[in-house]
């Protein structure tokens, strides 16, 4: 085995590289090749995209489906705007009076004016918490009026 470190390729000066290694030219014609290749596969992949583009006729598509409405529900242009006609509405409802049955005399009044009521009147109210200690049963429900209805499911 040779252990000395001069090689036949170096220059007197000792600058240079290993020529029995590596082939400068096969590195050179590689690059070149693959060079080539992904060029190839660039003029390859805008081809495929110029035909499909014509065979398809793009332009005639977008204009036949900007023509065409699409079927309910449609996405909204301004969702806001109906938002706040809906607000508009429900406090419409809540704050004004109307006739709910005029005939039996059910009217709707303002919620402001239903709360002050509602809070002069009181609730009607039990303690179940001391039934149940005391071991008492809650009170029965208040019968309401009897109706006159026939029997239902045929019973």
């Amino acid at each position: 085995m040779d252990t000395s470190m001069e090689h036949a390729a170096h220059s007197p000066n000792g600058a240079g590289h290993e020529q029995s290694e590596v082939s400068v030219r096969v590195i050179v014609v590689s690059l070149a090749v693959l060079l080539i290749g992904a060029l190839m596969v660039c003029f390859l992949v805008v081809g495929i995209f110029q035909y499909f583009h014509h065979e398809n006729k793009v332009d005639q598509i977008v204009k036949n489906m900007q023509q065409q409405i699409p079927p309910e529900p449609r996405v909204e242009e301004h969702p806001w705007q109906q938002l706040v006609t809906v607000r508009a509405r429900e406090d419409h409802v809540l704050n004004t009076y109307a006739w709910v049955d005029q005939q039996n005399g059910v009217v709707r009044v303002p919620i402001s004016q239903a709360i002050d009521m509602l809070a002069k009147q009181g609730l009607a109210s039990h303690d179940y918490m001391a039934d149940m200690q005391a071991g008492r049963k809650p009170p029965a429900p208040k019968p309401e009026a009897t109706k006159t209805e026939g029997p239902r499911n045929g019973k």
